[in-house]
C-alpha cells in the first residue's frame, strides 16, 4: 500500500493551478484556468538533473505550460493536445515571430476591426442575438469587428498569422457576454445592458497585441525547435517514436466529469476548428472518457490493482444515488486509458527517465476515488517504478459529489490534487511513496 508525502516541496506553492500565468511572458497571451505553474516544470528539472537540449515530453499539453516552460529553460518539448483550440494556444506560445513584424501585422488587423464583416456563426445557436434561447454570447458589432480582422489576420504570413488570430480570440472572448465557471460559461450579472461595443473590442485587441510585442522581445525562443502536435494522446503515445524522453511533465483530464470541449466551444467555432455540433462531438469522442457527455465505447479491462477494484466495488453499490447511471462505466474507462497512456510512455522513456503526472482525486455520491494512487498502482504495473505520491493540495469537494444523496447521509468528501512520480529504472526512494514488491 502506498502513503502520501505530505511534505512535498511544492505543497501549497501555487504549483497545481494556474495563478500568477496571467503576469509571465507568453504564458499571459492566453489565460486557461486549468493549466498549472511552471514551477512543476522546474522542480522536476532541477531534482532530476535534466540537462539543457534533452526531450521533454508531454501527452496533455492543454494551455501549453510544459513546452513552453520547458522550452524557455532550453530543453527541446514535444507535446499533444486532442482539442484544436488547445493545441493552437499551445503551439503559438512557442512562435519565434519578431516583434517588429508582428507590430506591423497587428496594426493591419486593428485597422481591419474598424470595419464590419458578416460573420458566419450570426444566427448560429447562441452565438448572437435573435435565437430562441433570448441569450446570445457576442454583440453583433464585436462578432463583425472580429470577423473583419480574422479576414486580414488569414492572409498573413505564416511567422504573425497565428499570433494575430490568438489576440483576436482572446480579445473577442474579454467581450463576450460570459465567463467560464466551472464546467459551464456563466451570462455576466445584467449582461444585456452591459454589452461591450466594437470600439471595446479595438480597445482589448491593440492591448493583447501590445502584451505580444513585449513578451516576443522579453522572452525569445531560440534553440533547437520544439513542437506540439494535434491527437490523441493515447494514439499518439503508442506511436513509434524515433527518440525516447528524458522527462515528461503532464496533468491528464482529472476524473471530474469536465469536458474541455464544450467549454472552449466558442473558441473552437470563433476560430473555425468546428462547424456544427457533429464535429464538435468527433473531437469528444478523441478525449480521455473522463466525463459523460458522450457515448463512449464501453470499457473492456477492469483489473487495476485492488484499490480500484474496491473503489468501483463501492460505486457499482451506489449507483442509485448517483447524478448520472453512467459514471460506474466513466471511471472504469478513465483508468483503462490511464493504463494504456502510461504503459505507451513506458515505452517511450530513455532508462534514466521520470514521470511527474499531477492529477485530483474526485468523489461521486460521496465516494471517494483516490486517482493519485490508483495511477501509482496503474503505473507500477505498467513498468514504473514508483519514487513518490506528493501532495500538492487539499481542495474542496463540489456539490456533484454528494448530488442525489439525502441530506441525513450527505459528508464532506476531502479531496486533493497530488504529484505522481514514476522512474523508468529502480532508484533508492527519496519520498515516503515507494514500490512494493
Amino acid at each position: 500500500m502506498f502513503t502520501l508525502n505530505d511534505n512535498f516541496p511544492l505543497r501549497d506553492q501555487g504549483a497545481s493551478n494556474a495563478v500568477g500565468l496571467g503576469e509571465m511572458p507568453r504564458h499571459r497571451w492566453y489565460f486557461v484556468k486549468e493549466g498549472f505553474s511552471p514551477k512543476m516544470v522546474e522542480q522536476a528539472v532541477a531534482t532530476d538533473g535534466v540537462r539543457s537540449g534533452e526531450l521533454l515530453l508531454d501527452p496533455f499539453s492543454g494551455s501549453g505550460t510544459v513546452p513552453l516552460a520547458g522550452t524557455l529553460a532550453g530543453l527541446r518539448a514535444q507535446a499533444f493536445e486532442v482539442n484544436p483550440f488547445l493545441h493552437f494556444l499551445s503551439a503559438t506560445k512557442l512562435s519565434r515571430c519578431s516583434p517588429s513584424a508582428f507590430q506591423q501585422a497587428s496594426r493591419k488587423v486593428l485597422r481591419a476591426s474598424e470595419g464590419q464583416l458578416v460573420s458566419p456563426l450570426e444566427g448560429y445557436s447562441t452565438f448572437t442575438e435573435g435565437n430562441r434561447w433570448g441569450r446570445w454570447l457576442f454583440p453583433t458589432k464585436v462578432i463583425r469587428s472580429f470577423e473583419a480582422g480574422w479576414s486580414v489576420a488569414a492572409c498573413s504570413v505564416r511567422e504573425t498569422r497565428s499570433l494575430l488570430q490568438l489576440a483576436l480570440l482572446g480579445a473577442a472572448m474579454d467581450c463576450c457576454n460570459a465567463t467560464r465557471d466551472g464546467k459551464c460559461l456563466r451570462y455576466h450579472k445584467n449582461w444585456m445592458g452591459h454589452e461591450a461595443t466594437a470600439s471595446q473590442f479595438r480597445f482589448r485587441l491593440e492591448a493583447r497585441a501590445n502584451e505580444i510585442v513585449a513578451d516576443l522581445d522579453a522572452a525569445p525562443i531560440s534553440g533547437k525547435a520544439s513542437k506540439v502536435k494535434l491527437g490523441d494522446a493515447r494514439r499518439l503515445v503508442a506511436s513509434v517514436a524515433r527518440e525516447k524522453f528524458r522527462l515528461c511533465v503532464t496533468s491528464p483530464p482529472y476524473l471530474n466529469s469536465f469536458d474541455y470541449s464544450d467549454v472552449y466551444r466558442p473558441e473552437l467555432f470563433l476560430a473555425g476548428f468546428v462547424d456544427s455540433n457533429d464535429s464538435l462531438m468527433k473531437i469528444r469522442l478523441r478525449t480521455v472518457r473522463s466525463h459523460v457527455q458522450a457515448s463512449w465505447e464501453m470499457p473492456i479491462n477492469d483489473e487495476f490493482g485492488v484499490l480500484y477494484r474496491d473503489c468501483i466495488a463501492t460505486i457499482r453499490e451506489s449507483t442509485d444515488i448517483l447524478w448520472s447511471g453512467k459514471l460506474p462505466a466513466m471511471v472504469q474507462a478513465y483508468f483503462e486509458d490511464m493504463e494504456k497512456i502510461l504503459r505507451g510512455l513506458r515505452k517511450r522513456a530513455l532508462d534514466e527517465a521520470s514521470l511527474w503526472l499531477v492529477v485530483s482525486t474526485s468523489a461521486y455520491g460521496g465516494i471517494e476515488i483516490p486517482v493519485d494512487l490508483i495511477l501509482a498502482e496503474i503505473g507500477q504495473r505498467s513498468g514504473w517504478f514508483l519514487r513518490e505520491v506528493g501532495v500538492l493540495r487539499h481542495l474542496r469537494s463540489s456539490s456533484q459529489h454528494v448530488k442525489h444523496v439525502d441530506d441525513a447521509e450527505r459528508k464532506s468528501v476531502p479531496l486533493r490534487e497530488s504529484v505522481v512520480i514514476w522512474d523508468a529504472t529502480r532508484r533508492r526512494p527519496t519520498g515516503k511513496a515507494k514500490r512494493t514488491e
